[in-house]
């Protein structure tokens, strides 16, 4: 319930925004021409986007993020999404053009994919957060990326008509606590055909799959057990009064439109989150004619997508007239319960598709817009929930508020302990000794500005600290809370914020730690209800500022005379069930650490036969210790025995020699 009362609290005072002025700022800029490697991660999901059409990278970046929730935990949502348009063009005829569709790999998507970027205009990346190197005034949210394509080539396959579309997509994420279990897609489309286009509609199609990728690993064709398509349960939402199923409909939130998917065995408890798509809303209201659904929900099994755009015949039977993709987005259909064709209730490899319509007359050079929110929650609850603010973002143009962001952290090490630092941030600038102006990253976060409020918002920090390599949920709810400060006022509980070091920053020491154990550090800030404006309290994202460290020691120093012994652990390294998981021996994520390590130093690893098996740099003025994975070069296991590790300290040209073992 925590998001739903946030949104309570927000709605109080949202109209503010809504009369804020707006700033035009120069733009950050990205790479030209295709690019499909943005992916969002401020907020709890890894969504990875592209400038031609789709979404998700239907498993062809091995261990990258395709739609993973939470953030760095291997749960994978998506396999591959895409926008589709459909139309009757100047010829009289439907065509479809889409930005993905049934197919079994990328490359096979390739070929029927109608939009891509011929575009010099490269991506857009911004950022409302002062900390973020690419903040700019005009940005929505803490990641805003804008990608641009369009429909004008032809496929491989030739079942494609050029409908003429300019395409602006901007992808909106944010690491604001109550606002970061869903990304944003805002389509803007623009008719360049130069005709009319009439009778339009406008979807998202999803392939959606659930399920860990450590669990069901989609990239070993060796492995015992293989990424399972079949095992997901679909379903949708939709308003009362529409001649929707009961279970279908919400008390609550009375004009939700939204598809969702929950794998059926959860993995081993290992993949239970759900995944959503929700339509927030189009810029024309559609225009159906009496009696039909303005949205239509279609489901099929994978692979039963239509081969054309308008109605054809059956290539087995010529006297059968089959439906094409603009009869699917136009049918009015909402793909629930067990029919005489179908029984949608089972599980399956159900692939999914949104669409909304019709739009009459699309005249040249206008612009029809669609949002859609892809949402993920722990369960079906969590996700209502998070598509529910995610469609007050929207209602309130993307304007959400928040408080003071996360510090920028350091990091260095003694042994068995980290000690975090950070800048406070000031209000008066050092050289002309005037006020900052509030945009100032400088400010940030003890003396930052609310936007809203016009005040000072910040009240102190939290710091979080979570053991392990991966998160199987919720970051802030996983992590232990190893300290809370309050600034000393007239609010809080009071306790004080860390004291400054020589050099004017805050610092914390955590102790005791495991030498190269996993650990995720985050220090978030905080703000409390202001009063005077009805602005709720905030806390900033877990990922604005969270980093995975390894404790070790600090480096070796460079006096010859007090040399550190340098050391391996763990030594002997044994494969253990803790790296197979059941899917047979897994050489990623497998580390051992050379330890005691002066500042600048060269490892090279042998075999016993003399031939080198590694080479390692290591230049780090704050931590001694570097991580090997086991493989040699080029890239292979290597085998089970002893090795020989050699050490070169590159500042005293000093040597040190060790045994390693291995056993497999």
């Amino acid at each position: 319930m925590l998001r739903l009362l946030v949104v309570l609290e927000l709605s109080a005072f949202l109209v503010l925004l809504l009369v804020l002025p707006i700033c035009i700022p120069s733009v950050a800029l990205a790479q030209e021409g295709p690019v499909t490697d943005l992916v969002t991660n401020v907020g709890y999901i890894g969504l990875n986007v592209t400038n031609l059409g789709y979404v998700g990278h239907a498993w062809s970046k091995p261990y990258f993020p395709s739609c993973q929730y939470p953030l760095f935990s291997n749960v994978e949502h998506i396999y591959r999404a895409g926008l589709w348009v459909g139309a009757i063009a100047s010829d009289g005829k439907a065509h479809v053009s889409t930005g993905a569709q049934d197919a079994v790999s990328l490359e096979a998507g390739d070929e029927v994919r109608e939009f891509v970027n011929d575009t010099e205009e490269p991506v857009k990346i911004w950022s409302n957060n002062q900390n973020s190197p690419n903040y700019n005034e005009s940005a929505l949210a803490s990641q805003h990326l804008e990608l641009y394509f369009n429909d004008y080539h032809e496929p491989e396959s030739g079942n494609h008509y050029k409908l003429g579309l300019d395409v602006t997509m901007r992808v909106l994420a944010w690491e604001n606590a109550y606002a970061d279990d869903f990304v944003i897609l805002d389509y803007s489309i623009a008719n360049i055909s130069g005709t009319e286009l009439r009778d339009v509609y406008l979807g998202f199609w999803a392939d959606t799959t659930v399920g860990n990728t450590e669990i069901t690993n989609p990239w070993d064709d060796s492995g015992d057990t293989r990424w399972n398509f079949e095992d997901d349960f679909n379903g949708a939402w939709g308003p009362k009064g529409l001649g929707l199923p009961e279970r279908c409909t919400l008390a609550g939130d009375p004009d939700i439109w939204m598809t969702y998917e929950r794998d059926d065995d959860g993995e081993l408890g290992m993949a239970t989150s759900w995944v959503g798509v929700r339509l927030l809303g189009t810029s024309h209201d559609p225009e159906p004619e009496e009696g039909k659904r303005p949205v239509s929900y279609n489901a099929w099994r994978f692979r039963n997508v239509p081969d054309q755009d308008d109605i054809y015949s059956d290539p087995g039977d010529t006297n059968t007239e089959l439906i094409g993709k603009y009869q699917l987005m136009s049918n009015g259909d909402f793909d629930v319960e067990n029919t005489q064709d179908v029984n949608f209730t089972t599980a399956w490899n159900w692939v999914s598709l949104l669409s909304t319509g019709p739009f009459p007359s699309w005249a040249p050079d206008d612009t029809l817009t669609i949002t859609f929110a892809v949402t993920c929650g722990a369960d079906s609850l969590s996700l209502l929930e998070n598509s529910l603010v995610a469609q007050v973002a929207y209602d309130t143009g993307f304007d959400l508020p928040s408080g003071p962001p996360s510090p920028l952290l350091e990091f260095a090490y003694e042994d068995n302990s980290v000690i975090i630092r950070w800048e406070p941030g000031i209000d008066i600038d050092p050289d002309t000794g005037e006020s900052l102006p509030i945009t100032s990253a400088l400010r940030v976060p003890e003396h930052h500005i609310n936007k809203t409020s016009n005040r000072p918002d910040f009240q102190g920090y939290r710091i979080f600290r979570y053991e392990g390599e991966a998160f199987s949920g919720d970051p802030i709810e996983q992590s232990v809370l190893l300290a809370e400060f309050d600034k000393i006022d007239e609010r809080g509980f009071n306790t004080g914020l860390p004291e400054l070091t020589l050099d004017g920053k805050r610092e914390f020491i955590d102790s005791t730690l495991k030498e190269g154990h996993a650990y995720w550090y985050s220090v978030v800030s905080f703000s409390l209800t202001d009063e005077v404006s009805g602005q709720p309290a905030f806390q900033s994202g877990f990922f604005q500022n969270a980093e995975k460290i390894y404790p070790g020691p600090a480096p070796a120093p460079i006096l010859a005379d007090q040399p550190r012994s340098v050391g391996v652990y763990p030594n002997p390294y044994r494969v253990t069930s803790d790296f197979e998981s059941g899917l047979g021996e897994i050489e990623t994520g497998r580390k051992i650490w050379f330890t005691g390590l002066p500042e600048k130093c060269r490892i090279q690893v042998f075999n016993l036969a003399g031939d080198l098996v590694k080479t390692l740099h290591h230049d780090d003025p704050v931590d001694g210790k570097e991580d090997w994975d086991l493989l040699s070069e080029p890239v292979r296991a290597i085998a089970s025995g002893l090795y020989i590790y050699v050490v070169e300290d590159l500042t005293t040209g000093e040597i040190q020699r060790g045994k390693l073992v291995i056993i497999k």
